[in-house]
C-alpha cells in the first residue's frame, strides 16, 4: 500500500520533536513561535524504480530562532546545523530511518546557511533549511 504525504511528514515531525525545547509541526505555521521548526513538501520524483515501486519525496524542513539575542540565536542554529549532536536536526531526521516502517530510508542531503525570515508584524527571525529526501513505496 502506498504511503501518504501525510503520512511521511508527521512521521518526520516525530522524529524532530526528539530536539529539545522546540515546536514542530509537520505542517507550515503561519506565525511560527520561536525555536520552530516546520515541515512542507518541495518535490516528488514519481517512479523512481519501475511499476510504482518507489517514489523520492523531497521535503524541507525549516527551523527559526528567535533573534531576541544575537549571539543565542545564532548557537542555537548552530547546533540545530551540526551533523550530529543531541541538538542535530539531521541526527534528529534520521534516527528511524524508515519513520517507523513506513518508508524505505530517510536521508537529510544538505542545510542552508543562515536567513532572516520576516514575521507578521514586522519582527524578524532567523532560520535555516534542511532538504530530506524518503524513498516511499509507490504501489
Amino acid at each position: 500500500m502506498p504511503v501518504t504525504l501525510t503520512q511521511i511528514r508527521e512521521g518526520l515531525a516525530a522524529s524532530l520533536a526528539t530536539l529539545d525545547g522546540v515546536q514542530v509541526s509537520a505542517y507550515m505555521l503561519a506565525n511560527p513561535t520561536p525555536p520552530a521548526i516546520h515541515i512542507y513538501p518541495a518535490a516528488v520524483e514519481y517512479d523512481y524504480t519501475f511499476r510504482r515501486g518507489y517514489d523520492t519525496w523531497t521535503l524541507t524542513v525549516q527551523a527559526f530562532v528567535g533573534y531576541s539575542s544575537d549571539i543565542g540565536a545564532q548557537k542555537k542554529l548552530d547546533a540545530f546545523l551540526a551533523p550530529s549532536g543531541t541538538q542535530s536536526l539531521k541526527q534528529a531526521a534520521e534516527a528511524d530511518r524508515t519513520l517507523g516502517g513506513i518508508v524505505e530510508s530517510v536521508r537529510v542531503v544538505a542545510a542552508t546557511g543562515y536567513h532572516e525570515y520576516a514575521r507578521e508584524g514586522g519582527s524578524t527571525v532567523l532560520g535555516a533549511e534542511w532538504q530530506t529526501e524518503i524513498y516511499a513505496s509507490g504501489a
